[in-house]
């Protein structure tokens, strides 16, 4: 067979394929379409979404140095509820920071629910983590500061050591050698390894 019979009979069957399935062709063809553009809708409400929120956090930055913190926290709390996985943990800090909420329990559901953002994972939700326990040590909560630390010393994330110094350091100041040994011994042992 020559390129040009090769050619008309691939062409043939491609009509005639064409033909028969025109209608399943033009169904596929809808939904490529729709799920185009609904895509597109999508990340342009993501997008627009985002930039909202980063004029919102920025907003309440301004008003935190204008000293209009009532207004600035309205902003933080709306930013922090909706759980934005840049802009909601950065409006937590903020609020810690600034003493803009005193509540404790809310801070602490406030990093529960950041640390339930399902876009956040590994070495950035484990630093969420290490910054929930460092104000729980403020708070002198033994038994959360292990709950939220113990995860992330039993894992390979490289927060791991800091953790490990954290817990440590922080039984060293309740005069609680014999705790804080324990992770010193464990903390030696991941150097060597």
């Amino acid at each position: 067979m020559s390129n040009e019979s090769l050619k008309k009979n691939f062409l043939d069957q491609a009509f005639n394929f064409a033909k028969k399935n025109i209608k399943n062709l033009i169904i596929l063809l809808t939904l490529v379409f729709i799920f185009l553009i609904t895509f597109l809708f999508y990340s342009n409400a993501q997008e627009k979404n985002n930039i909202k929120i980063a004029e919102q956090y920025t907003k309440a930055s301004i008003l935190i140095k204008e000293k209009k913190i009532n207004e600035s926290k309205l902003l933080l709390k709306y930013i922090i509820e909706k759980k934005h996985k840049f802009y909601s943990p950065l409006a937590l800090y903020l609020v810690i920071e600034n003493n803009i909420i005193d509540d404790s329990d809310y801070i602490i559901s406030s990093f529960d629910k950041i640390l339930k953002i399902s876009s956040l994972e590994g070495e950035h939700l484990d630093l969420i983590k290490i910054k929930k326990a460092i104000y729980l040590i403020n708070l002198d909560d033994e038994k959360l500061i292990t709950k939220t630390l113990d995860p992330i010393i039993n894992s390979n994330s490289v927060w791991r050591n800091m953790s490990i110094n954290l817990i440590s350091e922080y039984f060293l100041s309740k005069n609680q050698k014999e705790k804080s040994q324990k992770y010193i011994l464990l903390l030696n042992r991941a150097t060597n390894k």
